[in-house]
């Protein structure tokens, strides 16, 4: 099932936003992104209710990524790994390592595959009155992250070589966010102040140039090797970033360096950056390209306004609620996401649909029922009037047929004597001792016999009723047959012969 999702990254100075509809990480769409400046459009609320002029960004569910510098990271570790446990102890942990008192901090967290935990933590009144400023402004908020979890987690990087290490470094404006990977984990995040900004002005005061035009000679994929301070500005970052990845490698949190390095954010287009990662790490820099990784479709119209490596973490924002792996969310607690709730005449115009509703798919189902019972009973009557003349053709009426039925069956038993332990003679040798023992003086017809369990009916012409009385005197005579009883004769008047019928009973 399609589902459209809001990813809203929310920075110092910018907001992001990415509308996505799909049904997993991959194979959906972006219908509508957009950038709006914080500054230029009279604080953080007046840039929402910018947002919100596109109806399109308005009655989806939306993830918030916090602007980096109202995190704090910390590494902790306890002896348990049960989180019922662990959420009971962890602001009494943090207690001593945050600025703020335990009651005024919210904390979520990783577990690490060394045992540790990665906790992050924000003020508890930020968050709130975040929350509340997006869903009066804008829409409804289901989850609250960081980008680089975000990042981490929608582009999977580890899915393919969970073995190996790497990096994910969001190079931003004013600040950089590294989050290191190994062993299909997240282990640590850290952030540098480095960024876009940093290098424009830099090289706008070297140059005598303004701002725009640095910028636009940064991102020139063309540009030789920086020089000057921009390139010691660069230089400085990375050693920064190796120094960490070694004092991670000290302490046993990362195993081995960084396999591959991923890079996003607007300095991820200044090529000076990624030729001095590349030199540092002798590893290979790549430039993420979150949509074109999961097979992500965007609109024509888009073209302009969306910009991979600037949109990459509102688009991971986006892609969070399909990831199936924990991340950071601080939309708990106090501040879980409630179910919109209905007002009472919303309510009873909801209930009264149903219930009318269901009231007409009884009826539908009574009426359906009903006709096919009726058309069934007919076919079952058919049925048994057929067998029922069948059975008893000379039947006057049909009134009863069972009970009909079952008289006839008991009369036709007396009359044929069926009874049990009735001896077995095959036709032919009854009819063989019927030929045997009639005189042949006896001029005899045989037109009907019937034999059915111990009694045989004859039925059939003679000269005369003497005739009948002698072949009957005979045919007591034989050994098979216990008695032999004349039935109704008559005198025919055409050809002066007599009918007669005998009823032979068999021993």
């Amino acid at each position: 099932m399609q589902e459209s999702v809001l990813g809203l990254d929310i920075g110092s100075k910018k907001i992001k936003a990415v509308l996505y509809s799909g049904s997993g990480l991959e194979g959906g769409r972006v219908l509508a992104a957009e950038t709006v400046d914080i500054g230029e459009d009279g604080g953080f609320e007046n840039a929402l209710k910018k947002l919100a002029e596109n109806s399109i960004f308005q009655n989806v569910s939306c993830c918030v990524l916090l602007p980096f510098d109202q995190v704090m990271f910390r590494q902790v570790y306890f002896p348990f790994r049960d989180d019922s446990k662990i959420r009971k102890a962890l602001d009494f942990e943090l207690e001593p390592l945050v600025f703020l008192p335990r009651d005024e901090i919210i904390a979520d967290y990783f577990k690490t595959p060394s045992g540790h935990l990665l906790v992050a933590v924000a003020a508890r009144k930020y968050i709130r009155d975040l929350i509340n400023a997006v869903e009066e402004n804008l829409t409804e908020v289901f989850a609250v992250d960081i980008s680089p979890t975000a990042l981490s987690l929608s582009s999977a990087l580890w899915e393919s070589k969970p073995e190996k290490s790497g990096m994910v470094v969001d190079i931003g404006d004013d600040c950089t966010i590294a989050a290191f990977y190994e062993d299909g984990a997240l282990i640590q995040i850290r952030s540098f102040a480095f960024g876009g900004d940093l290098l424009t002005s830099a090289l706008a005061e070297e140059m005598k140039i303004d701002g725009k035009k640095a910028r636009q000679i940064l991102i020139d994929p063309n540009r030789e090797a920086d020089t000057g301070s921009c390139a010691d500005i660069c230089r400085n970052f990375c050693q920064e970033l190796k120094n960490t990845v070694e004092v991670m490698k000290i302490s046993q949190a990362l195993k081995k360096d960084p396999a591959d390095i991923l890079i996003t954010g607007v300095g991820s287009l200044f090529a000076s950056v990624r030729r001095e990662l590349e030199n540092y790490f002798s590893a290979p820099v790549s430039i993420l390209d979150l949509a074109n990784l999961r097979k992500i479709k965007i609109e024509e119209n888009l073209k302009e306004k969306y910009q991979s490596q600037i949109m990459n973490t509102a688009l991971a924002a986006a892609l969070r609620v399909f990831s199936g792996r924990k991340s950071i969310n601080f939309r708990q607690g106090e501040f879980a996401a409630k179910r919109k709730r209905f007002s009472a005449k919303e309510q009873l115009r909801w209930a009264a649909m149903i219930a009318a509703a269901i009231i007409c798919l009884f009826i539908a189902n009574q009426l359906l029922d009903f006709g096919l019972q009726a058309r069934r009973l007919h076919v079952i009557k058919k049925q048994i009037s057929f067998i029922f003349k069948k059975n008893y053709p000379d039947a006057p009426v049909m009134v009863d047929p069972l009970q009909q039925l079952k008289t006839k069956l008991a009369e036709n038993r007396k009359v044929f004597g069926l009874q049990e332990g009735a001896r077995e003679i095959a036709v032919a040798d009854l009819l063989k001792e019927i030929s045997r023992l009639v005189p042949s003086s006896v001029d005899m017809v045989i037109s009907d016999f019937s034999y059915e369990g111990s009694v045989a009916l004859i039925k059939g012409q003679t000269d005369s009723i003497d005739s009948v009385s002698r072949a009957r005197n005979e045919l007591m005579k034989s050994e098979y047959f216990k008695d032999v009883v004349m039935g109704q004769t008559s005198l025919k008047k055409d050809d002066a012969k007599v009918d007669f019928s005998l009823r032979i009973e068999l021993k």
